[in-house]
């Protein structure tokens, strides 16, 4: 995580260069990069795989000045240490539940949770308060876009040498499919362009299927069969405005 605290830095410093005009952020067209982050849970058949994760992602819109919708899309990156479903059970020996290594000692190896979305969306505000210094409410928007998970092998000691490419591909249970995003939370845009932020509760609705041809531990089949796979999230986000149009006349320092 310690790459994200130069972005955020520079977002910081960056919004007081871009947005120095009350005119330019009531009447022009804008970019909004954002950055974001998240913590939440796999729901309904995706628990019995995965337990609570954490995310980080980028997002880029575009917002008419005229209409208040934007249009834009957003990647994230879902990752977490809870896996339930033990793929390596099979292979695990002792109370420990180690495995074996090449060199003939007992090693431990890690399930780590991997996901990431990608996705299309657009939205708006429904104003709450007075808009006097800032465009504030209720933040929803709708997308839809790109899912996918699978179950990384992490063998730090790298002692574990049956574990090759092979191997984790018939363990991973690498699944994707398309997606539908929603979010519904509090958005501030200050007027002047230095204060810009939203959170609030992201769901992720996966229409998936598994594929690898054939699950090594457990000897069967996966592929082709549908699967619903939702996550649900807790989100904060900070953007960075780029206003268009030529207003540099209007900027007061």
């Amino acid at each position: 995580m310690r790459f994200l605290l130069p972005i955020v830095l520079s977002f910081c410093l960056q919004s007081n260069t871009f947005a120095q005009s009350n005119h330019a952020a009531k009447g022009n067209d804008a970019i909004f990069l954002d950055i974001n982050l998240g913590y939440g849970s796999a729901v309904g058949g995706l628990q019995d795989r995965f337990g609570p994760h954490q995310s980080v992602g980028l997002g880029l819109s575009y917002e008419p000045a005229r209409y208040h919708f934007p249009i834009g899309f957003k990647w994230s990156y879902l990752f977490g240490t809870s896996v339930k479903e033990d793929i390596l059970l099979p292979y695990r020996t002792s109370d420990l539940g180690q495995l074996i290594g090449e060199d003939g000692f007992q090693t431990d190896v890690q399930l780590r949770q991997r996901a990431f979305n990608l996705h299309l969306f657009t939205g708006g505000i429904f104003p709450i308060g007075t808009q006097k210094n800032a465009k504030h409410g209720l933040k929803w928007s709708l997308g839809i876009g790109f899912l996918q998970h699978r179950i990384r092998i992490q063998d730090d000691s790298r002692s574990a040498s049956q574990i090759n490419k092979a191997f984790s591909e018939g363990h991973d249970r690498l699944t994707n499919g398309v997606s539908l995003t929603g979010f519904l939370g509090y958005e501030f845009r200050s007027h002047s362009g230095k204060i810009n932020f939203y959170t609030g509760i992201e769901p992720i609705w996966g229409f998936t299927q598994s594929r690898r041809s054939y699950n090594y531990d457990t000897m069967i089949s996966e592929k082709g069969i549908s699967r619903d796979d939702v996550y649900l999230q807790f989100k904060i986000g900070w953007y960075l405005p780029f206003f268009l149009g030529n207003y540099g006349d209007k900027f007061d320092y």
